[in-house]
């Protein structure tokens, strides 16, 4: 019974470590000051920019806008939702959350 839960636990820890450095790719893993490139935001003073700087910047640098095609930017925020939960980062509002979808939609190819 022991090394059932042991197993569970091992399962839990390569699910959840599989969930935390998941990335949609190089661009996802790019950082946004010291060594990496830095991501140029458009309209970087709205409201969307400051929220997805704030939130998005807690797990990994900032991905470039084009990173993701307007019809695919709600399904990678639901995502990174679920992925700031398991790792414990500060989650947005609702409200926040649709500003941020919003401004990445907008703002993708």
């Amino acid at each position: 019974m022991c090394m059932r839960y042991l197993a569970i636990a091992a399962a839990i820890i390569v699910i959840l470590a599989g969930v935390i450095f998941n990335t949609a790719g190089k661009k996802m893993m790019q950082a946004t000051s010291g060594d990496g490139p830095v991501v140029v935001l458009p309209e970087p003073d709205s409201t969307g920019a400051r929220l997805f700087k704030q939130y998005c910047a807690q797990c990994h640098g900032l991905p470039e806008i084009d990173t993701h095609t307007a019809a695919d930017w709600p399904r990678a925020v639901e995502r990174m939702m679920t992925n700031m939960s398991a790792s414990g980062q500060q989650m947005p509002s609702e409200g926040e959350r649709n500003l941020i979808r919003a401004y990445l939609v907008r703002h993708a190819k």
